[in-house]
């Protein structure tokens, strides 16, 4: 058999698979109609196991790793169209949020950072309370109404503040503004991103950016599993890094920022499915950035 003999068996393979993806879409369909009904979970990970373990028995052991790769992709790709119809079936989705900034009276941030008020020209620095320590930070904002934070976030390039990180995650706060702000430093030029929170998740239809928190199962192709997904919605993803958790030996926090808008039905089924399949989850913030 030459080249174009076996293209030729090739296209009818892959036209035979293309009815039966067709085919497999169509029963995913039902299957989300009637857990939307039910309200049972769409991912039964122990199911899957079986489901692959019998699926794979008897494959030739040359391809039986590639066989169950795609069998997991196919897996994979039947959830997200499960996330998205279950989405349309039932409103379930329990994210509240409010779709304009609250009146901001007053600004509190830490010492350290005090510097970065002559860069921000939307906000008086009368209005500013300066204090030590995050800690303070942290305890002026969920106490005090109309209270927003400021603090630096990253420094591009350089360095990422896991202390920020930290009080977002582990707290009911919010990123609501981002911006990039420049300072020179021992001679050299930083861009340093500065970020505004609150104790509101504020979603606008401009925002064109979703800071999200999240922590995957650690076994092989956890994470790559969470990057497929995210890809497979046609978010593109912006930036992500990673910190130790500090409540599993081994296992790291992932924080990433997506390019999307909450307000879509797509961003919705994505953060869905993330909520669903990771550990741990939480939206950290909802923002615009000018695209450059």
């Amino acid at each position: 058999m030459d080249l174009s003999e076996v293209r030729v068996n090739i296209d009818r393979v892959d036209n035979e698979i293309k009815r039966l993806f067709e085919e497999r879409m169509h029963l995913s369909d039902e299957v989300a109609r009637c857990k939307a009904e039910t309200e049972d979970a769409i991912y039964k990970p122990d199911r899957e196991v079986e489901i692959i373990e019998r699926l794979t028995a008897g494959v030739d052991p040359s391809i039986k790793m590639e066989y169950t790769a795609l069998i997991k992709r196919i897996m994979e790709v039947s959830r997200k169209y499960q996330y998205g119809r279950t989405l349309e079936l039932r409103d379930c989705l329990d994210i509240p949020y409010i779709d304009s900034m609250p009146e901001i009276n007053s600004y509190v941030i830490e010492k350290r950072d005090e510097d970065i008020l002559r860069s921000v020209d939307c906000i008086k620095v009368e209005n500013v309370k300066t204090v030590e320590g995050m800690d303070t930070l942290l305890k002026n904002v969920l106490e005090q109404d109309g209270t927003a934070g400021l603090g630096i976030m990253e420094d591009v390039g350089y360095s990422v503040s896991d202390e920020m990180h930290k009080i977002i995650c582990e707290n009911p706060l919010y990123i609501n503004e981002c911006r990039i702000i420049s300072s020179f430093e021992n001679g050299i030029w930083h861009k340093k991103k500065l970020i505004k929170f609150t104790r509101n998740l504020v979603v606008r239809p401009e925002d064109n950016r979703l800071k999200i928190m999240f922590v995957c199962e650690n076994k092989s192709g956890s994470l790559a599993s969470v990057l497929s997904m995210i890809a497979d919605y046609g978010v593109n993803l912006a930036e992500i890094h990673s910190k130790a958790d500090e409540k599993e030996i081994w296992n790291y926090v992932f924080i990433a920022e997506l390019k999307c808008s909450f307000v879509k039905k797509e961003t919705k089924a994505l953060i869905f499915q993330l909520m669903n399949e990771t550990d741990v989850f939480k939206i950290m913030g909802s923002y615009y950035i000018p695209e450059e």
